[in-house]
């Protein structure tokens, strides 16, 4: 299982959330910029490559800030360990590219859950709030079938 990040590309009003085109995961679901973490590569680092790969922006290194770390589980199984970061400044317009499509903002009060996975409604506003936490996801297939959420003190 090796680590992956994802981003929460936020202001004041909202979030930023796209499409992913291809990977291993999340096709056609709403989400940040992310991905696997390269070998001799930080967390961070990972972050804003994966974001310039997938949104062509630049994120700020200084304002990458680590919110949550999140194993999720299929079958009981642990399948993907994910950090996340909140992100409130970037270089750029973010874009469509061949990784993902045009990032959409949506506003604090109007979250896409529809459009995203069913797990996300469970964590995702707590993550967007800053407060640090640790989570296991648990989902009963791959991202499919959402069973629950344990929440647990930040291990960051």
């Amino acid at each position: 299982m090796k680590p992956a990040t994802l981003g929460l590309l936020i202001d004041d009003t909202g979030v930023w959330l796209a499409e992913k085109k291809k990977g291993e995961i999340g096709i056609g679901i709403l989400s940040g910029p992310g991905g696997k973490l390269d070998d001799n590569e930080t967390l961070p680092e990972c972050l804003i490559r994966e974001t310039k790969e997938e949104w062509d922006i630049t994120l700020i290194a200084e304002d990458v800030v680590q919110v949550a770390h999140i194993i999720f589980y299929a079958g009981g199984v642990p399948d993907f360990d994910v950090h996340i970061y909140r992100v409130r400044r970037f270089e750029g317009t973010p874009k469509e590219t061949k990784e993902a499509s045009m990032p959409e903002h949506f506003a604090f009060d109007a979250l896409p859950f529809d459009r995203m996975y069913d797990g996300d409604r469970h964590w995702f506003t707590r993550a967007l709030s800053g407060e640090p936490f640790t989570a296991h996801v648990y989902y009963k297939e791959r991202a499919k079938e959402f069973d629950r959420v344990e929440f647990l003190p930040p291990d960051f």
